[in-house]
């Protein structure tokens, strides 16, 4: 009979001495102690203040154009040589400042004729009057012929009408000599000036453009379908390019009385203090009409987080904190209004810091 002894494959021989060999090594390394766990997070400490109803100012958004309270191109009244010119493109005059000056040798010298007529006129008169009172008592005692007297109240009259003539030459004369001095109808600035000394110039050329500036036009396009609210008296706020950020007031005082057919639109005018003079004509600006109060859900300003176009604000439910997404309208004195997202009385996280994020656990504190 033949002895059989089981003998281990060398495949299975080799699998057990790597085991064996793992937990030999399992043996001898120490063990670590377990992890301690993370400690949680602290709550951020925040303010809350309730969304509250407020009147909040309603507004109409439009364009236009500044324009000078006062633009004109002021003309010559009378025709000569330029001999003098006062002013330069941006001098500040007053009214009935001296602007050109036209020769004026010839007026000078009509005057002193129209003044030496005058004054013939005058002595002829006097004389004809005295002949009319020293023989209006001889008509009387019949020294002198009624004929005759006629005659000397007709040569009277005469003489007042030629002494009426001598004055209106006078006095155009007068006006001529004046006209020869051109001068501011307003307050302004020079801001164009067309002549030089020694041109000619007419009675109709234009002499310098001057623009009032302490007070200006705003002149607004209104669209038809918003133009019915639109009254005399309302406040308008706008601003310009040249000015980023600064906004400026005026008052609506002139409102078309029809729409124009080409733009469909209503144009109206507000005046505008400009007493620094800051506000130049031609400026482009942005405005805003106040129509009206209504009362709307507001929240403090700087409880309004903005990123971008993104408005958001902070809630706390159950000791969380949560943005929730909103939509904004109008600001006033610190106030914003929530368009869409609040409801009144929803308490808000105030301010909203940066350090603020949804899901961060929060604990109120007492304002």
């Amino acid at each position: 009979m033949t002895d059989r002894t089981h003998r281990p494959s060398p495949r299975r021989l080799q699998a057990g001495l790597l085991v064996a060999a793992a937990l030999a090594l399992s043996a001898c390394k120490p063990s670590q102690p377990a992890a301690s766990p993370k400690p949680p997070t602290p709550p951020v400490a925040v303010r809350m203040t309730p969304a509250t109803e407020r009147p909040i100012p309603r507004f109409i958004r439009v364009t236009g154009q500044l324009l000078g309270y006062q633009d004109a191109l002021v003309a010559a009244d009378l025709g000569g040589k330029v001999s003098e010119t006062r002013v330069e493109r941006g001098s500040k005059v007053s009214k009935g400042d001296v602007l050109v000056q036209i020769d004026n040798r010839g007026p000078t010298l009509s005057l002193q004729e129209a003044e030496a007529s005058l004054a013939l006129a005058q002595a002829r008169l006097a004389l004809a009057r005295s002949d009319v009172e020293r023989n209006a008592p001889l008509v009387q005692t019949r020294a002198v012929a009624e004929a005759d007297f006629r005659r000397f109240e007709a040569d009277l009259a005469i003489r007042e009408a030629e002494l009426a003539g001598a004055r209106s030459r006078r006095d155009q004369a007068l006006k001529n000599l004046d006209d020869c001095t051109t001068r501011a109808p307003f307050s302004g600035v020079v801001v164009e000036r067309f002549v030089q000394p020694g041109e000619y110039v007419r009675a109709d050329s234009r002499i310098v453009r001057l623009v009032e500036l302490a007070r200006i036009r705003l002149v607004l396009n209104v669209p038809e379908p918003l133009s019915g609210g639109i009254q005399p008296g309302q406040a308008v706020d706008f601003q310009t390019a040249a000015f980023p950020g600064q906004s400026f007031a005026g008052e609506v005082r002139f409102v078309s009385s029809a729409v124009r057919e080409a733009t469909r639109d209503l144009q109206i005018e507000a005046e505008v203090a400009n007493a620094d003079e800051r506000l130049r004509p031609g400026f482009f600006a942005e405005a805003r009409i106040r129509t009206g109060d209504q009362k709307a859900t507001t929240i403090p300003a700087s409880a309004l987080r903005t990123e971008g176009n993104r408005r958001s604000v902070f809630l706390v439910e159950g000791n969380t904190l949560v943005e929730r997404l909103v939509e904004v309208g109008d600001a006033i004195e610190g106030w914003v209004e929530i368009r869409r997202g609040l409801t009144n009385g929803t308490p808000v996280v105030n301010p909203a810091e940066p350090r603020l994020a949804d899901g961060l656990p929060a604990q109120v504190t007492q304002p």
